[in-house]
């Protein structure tokens, strides 16, 4: 068999998983939110665009490149076991950081209370003053640290690393010496899979608590579709890439070393939009509605952005520069 072939190949369970999934969870969707399903395939056009993708490089070079199988169970353990085990990681940890910082008394339960509104509506003036009172404290500032640094940035992080960790063992020690691109394959796999799932909870959010209007559903459409899943993935490949030097290329990188400029970088991520939510008095997330808290949003998020695409590139480089030393090694060890 070939290696484009093999790289294609899927099972009877895999082609049901491929061709009943995205007709279930809109379905799925529908029952809880038919405003929230009418919106949902277009969480989907991330993993459209991305497939092409790998289809056009697998098929130039099969052998260096992900199989399409275990690649969608990847998608599909990451959007549903992946994202539970996370959000009970991140509950946990929410609710020690919170019980330390707030204390176990009044202000614990009155912040958790603010902190799971979806909106703002219908307050009295005293319970907006008592929320923009917590929304400015110290106390929420450094639990925003703790939430956005920790529990999604390092946990996050962490659960993107694992279809690294799993392909690392995959197949014979000659079938992943010549896989040497395929850490990317996996990585994005499971970024597009928790990220599709993350972006129909928020769209839900904001349809079903947030009740918001069709003009800022597509605001946030952008934000979670084009913004949010831009930021997944890249932080993704750039945690796949800084692996693929370490395992292929010998460099002494360990596990924290390749995945904390994700984790930091996801995590600053969160902090600017939660900030830009606290600084409108809110606690936990709502979206803003001040045009300058917006613009700093938005150009701040995108300098993140921005920020990992150019760390990409550059552990790019290095890996071209490292195939480059390695084929002349190679050639001369031949002569």
């Amino acid at each position: 068999m070939s290696h484009s072939v093999q790289n294609t190949s899927l099972s009877l369970s895999a082609r049901l998983l491929c061709y009943l999934g995205p007709p279930s969870v809109i379905l799925l969707t529908s029952v809880a939110s038919p405003r929230t399903a009418l919106l949902s395939p277009l969480a989907f056009l991330p993993t459209a665009f991305f497939f092409r993708r790998w289809q056009k490089f697998s098929n130039v070079n099969p052998s260096r490149h992900g199989e399409l199988q275990p690649m969608l169970w990847t998608y599909a353990a990451a959007g549903t076991v992946g994202l539970v085990s996370v959000a009970l990681v991140q509950m946990v940890i929410c609710k020690v950081a919170s019980s330390i910082i707030f204390g176990s008394g009044q202000m614990n339960k009155d912040f958790w209370i603010e902190f799971q509104r979806g909106t703002t509506a219908g307050l009295t003036r005293d319970q907006l003053t008592h929320r923009t009172k917590l929304a400015t404290s110290w106390q929420n500032w450094a639990f925003n640290s703790v939430f956005t640094f920790v529990a999604a940035g390092f946990a996050e992080e962490t659960l993107k690393y694992l279809p690294i960790a799993y392909v690392r063992r995959r197949g014979t020690a000659k079938q992943r010496q010549q896989r040497n691109r395929a850490y990317i394959d996996y990585a994005l796999a499971g970024a597009l899979g928790f990220g599709l799932v993350e972006a129909i909870g928020f769209l839900y959010a904001s349809c079903e608590q947030g009740h918001e209007s069709w003009a800022q559903l597509v605001l946030i459409i952008f934000e979670r579709v084009v913004i949010g899943q831009t930021a997944h993935l890249s932080v993704a490949c750039l945690t796949a890439l800084r692996a693929i030097r370490r395992d292929y290329y010998g460099d002494q990188l360990n596990w924290w070393n390749v995945v904390a400029p994700a984790a930091l970088l996801h995590g600053a991520f969160d902090f600017v939009a939660l900030s830009a939510s606290a600084l409108e008095g809110n606690v936990g997330w709502i979206h803003p509605t001040a045009v300058v808290n917006m613009v700093a949003m938005f150009g701040l998020c995108s300098g993140l952005v921005a920020t990992a695409v150019w760390k990409i590139k550059q552990e790019w480089d290095i890996l071209i520069n490292l195939d480059s030393r390695r084929s002349l090694e190679d050639d001369s060890t031949e002569k």
